[in-house]
C-alpha cells in the first residue's frame, strides 16, 4: 500500500498544494451544504442531515485526498451539531443519541475519507508505473528493432528528454584507451564547445569512480567534482555505462526544465535507459570487432588467392622469357631467322603480360584504397574507342566491329580509367571467343531504339549512356553472372584450359564503373541468337 513516506518529492509537493486547495473546497462545500440543508430544514430529520453531509466527505477525499477530507469531516460534524441539533447555534449535545450518531458520523467520514484518498493514491501510483513501464517497453521495443547503434542512441537519449523533462541528455563511448566520445546528444539548445567538454570531463569523473554522480546522496559528490573542473554550473547526472565488467560509456543527463530534482521515477527510469544504451553500446563494440575480424580474414583468403595465383600466373611467361633469352644467348648456336624472330617475339609478349598483370593488381588496389579516383573531364567515347582500339594486337583489332550512335554527347568521366575499361572488356572478348568470330562494340543514349548486328532493341537506361561488348563464345554458366566481377575469381571452365587469366580484369572494370556512379552487368546473348556473352556497362550523363 502507498504510503507519503514511499512518495517521491514531486509527490509530496504535488499533495501539499491537493492539501491546501482542497481544505478550501471543503469549506465551500460545507457552508453551501449547510445554506441549502437549513433552507430545507423543516423537511428533513435531524438524522437524514447528516446524511446528507456524506458525500460532501466522499467528494473532498477523492479529489483532494486524506487531510481535506478530514478537515471536510470535522467541519460537518461541527456544522450538523451547531445547526441542527438543540440546542441550536451551539456546540453543545443534550441527546445521548445524537452524541452516538455524531461519533458514528465522524468515524465513518474519516474511514471513507482514508480509503478514497489510499485509492486515489494507488490510482496516481499506477498511472506513473504505466508511464514508466511504457518507456521502458518503447526502449526495448526499439532496441530490439534496430540493429544500427547510430540511430538507437538518439532515439534512448531523445526517450530521456522527454519523459524526465531535461534539458538534454548526452551518450558518449568509451574507447579502449578510456577516452569518451560523444556518440549521441539532444538538446534543448545547442551545446557550445566549452559545454561539450564539461559534460566529457564529468563523465570522466563519474566513469573513474564508476558511481552515479547526481542522484541522493552522491549529489553532494559535485562539489567536489565541480572544483576539479573549475566549474558552477548546473550538472545533473552522470551514470557510468557498464556491461558486465566492462565500463563502454557514460550517460549524462542535464538539469529538469522546471529546476526540480529528480524524482524517484525519473531516477529509475534513467538508470533502466542507461543500461540499454550501455547494451547498445557493448553490442556495437562486438559488431565492430566481428567486422574486423571478418575483414582479417578476407584479406588472408586474398593473400592465400594472391599467392596462388601469382605462383600459377607468373610462373609461365617467366618460364617462357627465360627460355628464349637463355636460348639467345647461346654463342655457338645457329639460329634461323624465323626462330629468332619467334623467341623475341615471346619475350615481348610475355612481358606484356606480366605488365598487364602488374598494372590490374596496382590499379585495383589503387582504387580500392581510394588513393586512384576519378579525374573527370569532357569526354568524346568515341576516341575512348579509338584508343582501345590502338592498345590491341592489330590481328584482334580488326575483329572489332564498332556501332555508335549519331550525335552522341560527350559523357563527365575519367579518359584514361573508361579507356582502360573498355581495353579489358574487348581483350576478354577476345581471349574468351573463337578467332574467325567477330566483336561487336556499341555506344548508344539511354531509352532510344537502336539496331544491333540486325536485332532492333531498346536499351534500359534512362538517364545515361550504355555501352555493350558482345562476343560469340560460350557465353556465361548460369549463376556466374556476378561472381566473375569478384577478385581472383575464374570459371570452372577454364580452370584448366589454355585460356591465361588472373580474374582481375573485370573486377578492375567493375570498380572503375562503380567509382563513376555507373553499374556494370553481364549475360548471355538473347534466344534464337548465336551463343555468346554481352558486357554492359552504364555512365551517368550530367
Amino acid at each position: 500500500m502507498a504510503t507519503r513516506d514511499s512518495m517521491d518529492d514531486d509527490q509530496q509537493r504535488e499533495v501539499a498544494r491537493n492539501s491546501t486547495v482542497g481544505i478550501l473546497w471543503a469549506l465551500i462545500g460545507a457552508g453551501a451544504a449547510t445554506a441549502c440543508f437549513w433552507l430545507g430544514r423543516g423537511y428533513l430529520d435531524k438524522s437524514q442531515a447528516i446524511l446528507l453531509y456524506l458525500p460532501l466527505v466522499i467528494a473532498v477525499s477523492v479529489r483532494f485526498g486524506f487531510i481535506p477530507a478530514v478537515f471536510g469531516s470535522v467541519l460537518c460534524f461541527s456544522c450538523w451539531n451547531f445547526f441542527f441539533l438543540p440546542p441550536y447555534k451551539t456546540l453543545i449535545v443534550d441527546n445521548p443519541r445524537d452524541w452516538l450518531s455524531l461519533i458514528v458520523f465522524l468515524i465513518a467520514a474519516i474511514t471513507t475519507a482514508r480509503l478514497a484518498s489510499q485509492a486515489r493514491l494507488q490510482a496516481e501510483t499506477a498511472r506513473a508505473r504505466e508511464l514508466e513501464t511504457l518507456a521502458l517497453y518503447q526502449a526495448s521495443e526499439t532496441l530490439s528493432a534496430e540493429i544500427d547503434a547510430s540511430r538507437l542512441l538518439p532515439a534512448i537519449a531523445e526517450r530521456v528528454v522527454t519523459v524526465c523533462e531535461t534539458t538534454r541528455c548526452v551518450i558518449m563511448r568509451r574507447s579502449a584507451s578510456g577516452v569518451l566520445t560523444s556518440v549521441a546528444t539532444v538538446s534543448e539548445l545547442a551545446l557550445s564547445a566549452g559545454e561539450v567538454d564539461l559534460i566529457r570531463q564529468m563523465c570522466q569523473i563519474a566513469c573513474e569512480r564508476d558511481q552515479v554522480i547526481g542522484f541522493g546522496s552522491s549529489a553532494s559528490l559535485w562539489s567536489k567534482a565541480l572544483e576539479e573542473t573549475a566549474s558552477s554550473q548546473s550538472p545533473g547526472v552522470c551514470v557510468p555505462l557498464r556491461v558486465e565488467n566492462a565500463l563502454v560509456g557514460a550517460l549524462h543527463v542535464g538539469p529538469r526544465l522546471n529546476g526540480r530534482a529528480f524524482s524517484n521515477r525519473d531516477q529509475r527510469l534513467i538508470l533502466a535507459l542507461a543500461n540499454h544504451a550501455a547494451v547498445v553500446i557493448a553490442r556495437q563494440t562486438l559488431a565492430d570487432e566481428a567486422s574486423q575480424a571478418n575483414a582479417l580474414r578476407e584479406a588472408d583468403t586474398l593473400k592465400d588467392a594472391l599467392l596462388s595465383m601469382v605462383t600459377h600466373e607468373l610462373r609461365t611467361p617467366l618460364a617462357a622469357i627465360k627460355a628464349a633469352s637463355s636460348g639467345l644467348r647461346q654463342r655457338h648456336a645457329v639460329w634461323p631467322e624465323a626462330a629468332r624472330d619467334e623467341a623475341i617475339a615471346t619475350i615481348d609478349v610475355e612481358a606484356d603480360r606480366l605488365t598487364t598483370l602488374v598494372s590490374n593488381l596496382l590499379d585495383l588496389s589503387r582504387l580500392e584504397a581510394g588513393s586512384w579516383n576519378p579525374s573527370k573531364d569532357w569526354c568524346d567515347l568515341t576516341e575512348i574507342v579509338g584508343t582501345s582500339l590502338d592498345r590491341l594486337p592489330e590481328k584482334d583489332a580488326l575483329r572489332i566491329q564498332v556501332t555508335i550512335e549519331d550525335e552522341l554527347p560527350l559523357i563527365k568521366a575519367d579518359y584514361v580509367q573508361l579507356a582502360l575499361v573498355v581495353t579489358n572488356l574487348l581483350e576478354n572478348a577476345v581471349k574468351y571467343s573463337p578467332a574467325e568470330t567477330p566483336i561487336e562494340l556499341r555506344m548508344c543514349r539511354g531509352r532510344n531504339d537502336f539496331t544491333f548486328n540486325g536485332h532492333h532493341e531498346n536499351t534500359i537506361s534512362p538517364s545515361g549512356i550504355e555501352v555493350d561488348v558482345r562476343d560469340y563464345g560460350e557465353g556465361i554458366p548460369p549463376g556466374e553472372e556476378d561472381d566473375i566481377f569478384t577478385r581472383f575469381y575464374r570459371s570452372p571452365r577454364h580452370a584448366n584450359s589454355s585460356i591465361h587469366g588472373t580474374g582481375l580484369g573485370l573486377a578492375l572494370c567493375r570498380a572503375i564503373i562503380e567509382a563513376h556512379g555507373g553499374h556494370i552487368r553481364v549475360s548471355n546473348a538473347p534466344a534464337g541468337e548465336p551463343s555468346g556473352a554481352v558486357f554492359s556497362f552504364t555512365l551517368p550523363m550530367e
